[in-house]
């Protein structure tokens, strides 16, 4: 009996390998993504998101772009948090819920969430559902980008980020977009 051998030639070997590396990729994609972008605190997200009237896939990209999920994030500037509050804003949207607040609050994730959802919705209110507004009041605050707009500085549209005034805000913009299709995708 003959012995059959099979000679695979290296360029057929590479195809063969760039096929398994295709199949592999489109059976494991989104577990893997979903670890490097994970949805933690999902049911808390989502239920408060869906009160407050605002996309839970957004306040995932916001919160993954802000802390990694870290509830005990601190920025440079002082904002703490999952959502990254800034201690004033936490104040003043505790005082318009009707919530007393310590600024160790802004460290426990339903406060936190509680809070950075319900601004987000207000943000959402005042540029009138425009998804790159708020998220650039967000970031800057709602008077820098109110000023922007009426001095004419930035037209508000994601095609001419490039004209926001401060380059932390349009990379800040651009990020959560990116982040925001990602979750989009994988959830």
């Amino acid at each position: 009996m003959r012995k059959i051998i099979l000679v695979i030639k290296k360029r057929h070997l590479k195809l063969i390998l760039l096929f398994l590396v295709i199949l592999v990729w489109f059976g494991l994609h989104k577990p893997v993504g979903r670890l490097v972008f994970p949805f933690s605190y999902r049911d808390q997200i989502e239920t408060g998101a869906e009160y407050a009237g605002v996309d839970p896939k957004l306040v995932a990209a916001l919160i993954y772009v802000e802390s990694k999920f870290n509830p005990v994030a601190r920025s440079k500037k002082g904002a703490r948090g999952l959502m990254q509050i800034m201690p004033e804003t936490g104040f003043w949207v505790g005082t318009q819920k009707g919530l007393p607040l310590q600024e160790e609050d802004l460290d426990r994730p339903e406060i936190n969430l509680q809070l950075g959802i319900w601004y987000l919705a207000y943000l959402f209110r005042e540029f009138n559902g425009d998804r790159i507004l708020v998220l650039a009041a967000y970031n800057a605050g709602g008077e820098k980008v109110k000023g922007w707009l009426s001095s004419g500085v930035w037209e508000g549209k994601v095609d001419d980020l490039h004209r926001i005034p401060y380059q932390e805000t349009r990379r800040y913009v651009a990020k959560i977009m990116r982040t925001y299709y990602l979750y989009r995708y994988l959830y």
